[in-house]
């Protein structure tokens, strides 16, 4: 899916602008899927945590600086605005496993509390990446 040669740059600011939400939601999994924790990706793009933050929740307000932000997004992760929009969760399932011991049964699956608690747990470490730099 080619997005830029078929949309000029404020029909290409107004389609991010209006999937922010969608956005939002895949650079979470694009973010975690990657091995990086928020404070990383936002070292690693030059965008600030904050804004990372609210690029994640869908809070940009501003289509430009939103474009601008996803942009840099796009160059560090190596993928096209189509796919950053389409992104299913069938590509992002091979990663969504989390074994701790080769013990596991083969047909393992997570519930739905140690994946919360999996959340929790890189909430912290992304708390301490913050403060510990300081």
């Amino acid at each position: 899916m080619i997005l830029t040669s078929s949309y000029n740059e404020n029909q290409l600011k107004a389609l991010i602008y209006d999937s922010r939400f969608k956005i939002g939601q895949n650079l979470l999994k694009l973010i975690n899927d990657n091995g990086y924790t928020k404070c990383s990706f936002a070292k690693v793009t030059g965008i600030s945590r904050p804004t990372l933050d609210k690029l994640i929740k869908s809070e940009v307000d501003n289509n430009t600086t939103l474009k601008t932000h996803i942009d840099k997004i796009l160059c560090v992760l190596n993928i096209s605005l189509g796919e950053l929009l389409n992104l299913t969760n069938e590509e992002t399932l091979k990663n969504d496993v989390m074994i701790a011991s080769n013990n596991a049964p083969d047909k393992h699956e997570i519930s739905d509390s140690a994946k919360r608690v999996f959340c929790i747990i890189n909430d912290i470490v992304d708390l301490c990446e913050v403060y510990c730099d300081r």
